[in-house]
């Protein structure tokens, strides 16, 4: 729990130094995609704070290249 709070609060400093320069220069967007990764990245970091196991982001592509693979392979655009 300590270290959740922890990366939240060390977090939290960081968004209040660069989000208002940030909303001045009228970068809305950008904004909101700065919270949405940062969210992102909390929470993982949480969890692994927390001694949980993530999946390796090598699976998730593997499985979703797999299928267009063999696909190529059948059509015969790449050789094994």
């Amino acid at each position: 729990m300590l270290v959740g709070i922890s990366i939240f609060a060390l977090s939290l400093l960081i968004a209040w130094y660069e989000l208002p320069r940030l909303w001045k220069q009228g970068c809305k967007k950008e904004v909101w995609l700065y919270i949405s990764i940062m969210l992102l990245g909390n929470i993982l970091a949480t969890l692994k704070g927390m001694g949980k196991t993530l999946p390796n982001p090598a699976d998730w592509i593997t499985l979703l290249m797999a299928p267009l693979t063999k696909l190529l392979l059948q059509i015969g655009l790449i050789n094994k």
